[in-house]
């Protein structure tokens, strides 16, 4: 039989470029990683569109229900409240008087909130027993943080540190230290506000109470409501060195 004598160079340009046709397998294997592909986007897509309460627990989602829908009368209180002030004052009549009363309510508010008179009203008082001294600093500044956010208008610690804006949470040797001063234990936390929201705020999930009583720490908490609750530590307005009011 002869031999065949044919060369690359005797066979036509077409037949010496035409690629390799992919394989039955391939073509299978191609498919599934693109059926792959599709379902890895589709899951992250999903995820990006999860509702974020899904997994949280009826009793917590019941807690920040009411936590918002006391904000929400809040908020409608203080809203009727501006109105009534803006009539007032577009009356022409009593506009004067009307712009004082207002600027001595701002007054007192701003007062509140600086902590430099004694206050008192409905809240919560909150004893932390701690026999193993593991309550650090920063789970009481996340305590203070849970209870602005569920409302409190006045905070104490121990009923000698009032808590402003100003306020600092340190830890030492001997113990905790809250703008300087010394806090021994049990540590009591007093907050005036609206009682209920206040106690389910630190009771939440997560937050003050599961953090404490946790058996890392082993602390114990107390929560006492209260319609009366008064707070006469004040604190003192430190002087500006670099801010001043811009006119």
């Amino acid at each position: 039989m002869p031999e065949d004598d044919t060369t690359d160079q005797d066979l036509p340009s077409a037949a010496r470029r035409r690629p390799a046709r992919p394989s039955r397998a391939q073509l299978v294997i191609a498919v599934i990683l693109c059926l792959c592909a599709f379902a890895v986007v589709a899951q992250v897509r999903s995820r990006d569109h999860e509702d974020p309460f899904a997994t949280m627990r009826r009793a917590d989602l019941v807690s920040m229900l009411d936590s918002l829908s006391t904000s929400s009368r809040q908020l409608d209180s203080e809203l009727a409240d501006l109105r009534e002030t803006q009539r007032d004052l577009q009356s022409g009549a009593d506009s004067r008087r009307a712009a004082r009363a207002q600027a001595d309510r701002r007054l007192s508010q701003l007062k509140v909130l600086e902590g430099t008179v004694p206050v008192a009203g409905p809240g919560v008082t909150i004893r932390i027993e701690d026999p193993d001294s593991k309550v650090s600093s920063d789970m009481i500044l996340d305590a203070v943080e849970e209870l602005r956010d569920a409302g409190a208008e006045a905070l104490a610690i121990n009923g000698k540190v009032r808590v402003v804006a100003s306020t600092w949470f340190a830890s030492r040797a001997d113990g905790l230290t809250v703008s300087g001063k010394a806090v021994s234990r049990p540590i009591t936390i007093t907050a005036i506000g609206d009682p209920h929201s206040l106690e389910e705020g630190a009771m939440f999930r997560g937050g003050m109470v599961s953090q404490m009583q946790a058996p890392q720490v082993g602390a114990t908490v107390t929560i006492t409501r209260s319609q009366q609750v008064r707070i006469d530590a004040v604190a003192t307005p430190r002087p500006l060195s670099h801010a001043t009011p811009v006119r």
